[in-house]
């Protein structure tokens, strides 16, 4: 009996077997589309409202839950805006790279997927498929924006604005290690270049600046290959 008390008491305190780990905790696996369905509400309602005025209480609205849902999941706002931009970019650099490993997309360029200008630009938030306006390139924008406007988000957003950098960083890195770009030159700076190329063009997108083919890009990127080769 006392064997049997024990198997029972170890049955309830044992932790499930059918759990997975989000964001530090261990979560149901159907629990993942709500995630990503509250995910979807806050970057929606962050690109429509601005994250000054994308108020907790809306964004539960959008997706017929409660505030007290949401907390469940984030600790608060800042959290939660913070996944909702690594959620934005996440989908956008998977589009990309689906882009961008297409026989015809590597005809036109004339680079392999492996190399590193195709790296950097399966990072960037938009691809020649997207007919408009990204989540990516809104969210981008958003965390610059209250990176220095927003006390209670500077935290947040400079910390994802780093994460992007170091992406573009490490990728700048392997191509000097792999004698493709002048190792003389200043990894970070080269990086922060790169990055603030597609900010700049997000910010003219988004301000209703004409769009250019995406073709013409080819040899800027080849002539930009050239001039950071070793010499």
């Amino acid at each position: 009996m006392a064997d049997e008390r024990a198997n029972a008491l170890g049955a309830e305190t044992s932790e499930p077997t059918n759990v997975v780990r989000i964001d530090g905790r261990n979560r149901r696996p159907w629990s993942v589309e709500t995630r990503e369905v509250l995910l979807k509400a806050t970057i929606a309602e962050i690109t429509e409202r601005g994250y000054e005025h994308a108020r907790l209480v809306d964004i539960a609205t959008r997706v017929d839950m409660t505030v007290g849902a949401v907390y469940n999941w984030f600790a608060n706002r800042a959290e939660l805006f913070r996944a909702a931009i690594d959620y934005a970019f996440r989908q956008q650099q998977e589009r990309n790279q689906q882009v961008l490993a297409r026989p015809k997309t590597q005809a036109a360029t004339g680079f392999n997927t492996d190399h590193w200008i195709v790296m950097i630009a399966a990072l960037l938030p938009r691809n020649s498929d997207d007919k408009g306006p990204t989540e990516a390139q809104r969210m981008l924008l958003e965390a610059l924006r209250t990176a220095w406007r927003d006390d209670d988000a500077r935290e947040s957003s400079q910390r994802q604005v780093a994460d992007l950098l170091v992406q573009y960083e490490s990728l700048i890195q392997k191509a000097m290690r792999d004698g493709f770009i002048d190792p003389t030159l200043d990894a970070r700076l080269v990086a922060r270049i790169f990055l603030a190329f597609p900010v700049g063009l997000s910010s003219l997108t988004l301000a209703g600046a004409p769009d250019i083919e995406p073709r013409k890009f080819i040899e800027l990127f080849t002539r930009l290959n050239d001039a950071l080769a070793p010499r």
